[in-house]
């Protein structure tokens, strides 16, 4: 399942505290800091406190959603560093399972708000990319119609509550949308 939306700040922490409150779904650094641990987020403020959400450029957030209810468990695979490379910086954190819903937010580069997106691995699509001896484990562990549940039920809101207007499949939700009248493109 995909769905690409256009959103910006106010609209996203809205959708921060539906998934927060709403939802059993956690939302999980998809990538760590660097030098850091995966953070587990309890709050819209906690992100809206360490990250910009209004600059930055296409998919400039990146999230796991995961539940306890999917049965199968987020590994968080420790990424080396070339510290030459990478400011000095030595080792990040990636976020992967089979059943995780994604969630990249969107942001303003310029006059450009790039779209946002949710996804995931449908069942069929996680076995056929399982490998022997991933470190994600087996695909069929995770609790699939607990995943497209929750996955549905986050769409539908997005795109029924939440959208203002829609282009196409992509739902603009509110603030968004007065960008769009402000002169701003969606991409």
């Amino acid at each position: 399942m995909t769905y690409d939306f256009y959103a910006i700040k106010q609209d996203q922490i809205d959708l921060l505290d539906f998934i927060l409150t709403e939802t059993k779904l956690q939302i999980i650094d998809h990538y760590s800091a660097y030098d850091e641990e995966v953070l587990r987020y309890t709050s819209a403020t906690d992100i809206t406190a360490k990250f910009d959400l209004y600059n930055g450029g296409s998919f400039g957030l990146n999230f796991a959603l995961w539940s306890p209810e999917f049965k199968g468990q987020p590994v968080f695979e420790k990424i080396n560093l070339d510290p030459k490379r990478c400011k000095g910086h030595t080792f990040r954190y990636s976020t992967m399972g089979w059943g995780l819903i994604r969630l990249y937010l969107g942001q303003i580069k310029g006059n450009v708000l790039s779209k946002s997106h949710i996804g995931h691995f449908n069942e069929k699509g996680a076995i056929g990319h399982e490998l022997p001896n991933s470190i994600m484990g087996p695909a069929s562990v995770w609790n699939w119609e607990e995943i497209n549940k929750a996955s549905r039920k986050l769409k539908y809101h997005i795109h029924n509550k939440m959208a203002v207007k829609k282009t196409g499949t992509y739902g603009i939700l509110k603030n968004a949308e007065i960008l769009e009248q402000q002169g701003f493109m969606l991409q």
